[in-house]
């Protein structure tokens, strides 16, 4: 640890032939560290070196999968202009692992991304169904896609959504007509 905070430090009047593999250790050495990523990040925005990063990522994702080595590739790629297809296929790959599958964390950001950052309504449709496919248990997964599928989904389709819930005992406080009629007043 200590060395990665001497290293950060010191990325300015380092060259990136000396610092890259030192980095890259770190990651391979400790996979679940958030600061090796941020660390790998930091590197390539001083660098620019986003093919090198993405090949050491999916590298270590293939090894060893992660949410935390999912999660900095995605805040990568977000800060990267058109490459909805690579995030995709990003969540799409961790889906894919078994040890990943019923992350609910990593369902609820993708469920996120396709609702509010791509815009595309059918596709979080799709990923919110496969997810509480996935993670029945998450009360949290069933609200998120609640809100933001709410514009999409049927009256008919929100209550039989809700009685699933009461059937596998994920109980709401209140109930979806209401919630609906007061989002009907509201606008």
């Amino acid at each position: 640890m200590y060395y990665i905070k001497l290293l950060q430090k010191n990325l300015n009047q380092l060259s990136l032939s000396r610092v890259w593999p030192s980095i890259l250790k770190g990651v391979q050495t400790y996979p679940y560290n958030p600061k090796s990523y941020a660390s790998m990040l930091t590197l390539s925005c001083l660098y620019s070196v986003p093919n090198n990063l993405r090949l050491t990522l999916d590298k270590c994702s293939q090894r060893d999968p992660s949410i935390v080595a999912l999660l900095f590739a995605l805040s990568f790629e977000w800060s990267k202009a058109g490459s909805y297809n690579r995030i995709h296929s990003l969540f799409e790959r961790a889906l894919a692992d078994d040890k990943l599958q019923k992350s609910v964390l990593l369902w609820r950001c993708y469920l996120a991304y396709e609702a509010e950052i791509a815009c595309n309504t059918s596709a979080a449709r799709r990923v919110f169904f496969r997810a509480i496919h996935a993670c029945p248990w998450s009360k949290r997964l069933w609200l998120d896609g609640f809100q933001k599928l709410s514009s999409v989904l049927t009256m008919k389709e929100l209550s039989d959504l809700q009685e699933v819930m009461h059937g596998k005992e994920l109980f709401i406080r209140t109930d979806i007509y209401e919630i609906l009629l007061q989002d009907e007043d509201d606008i």
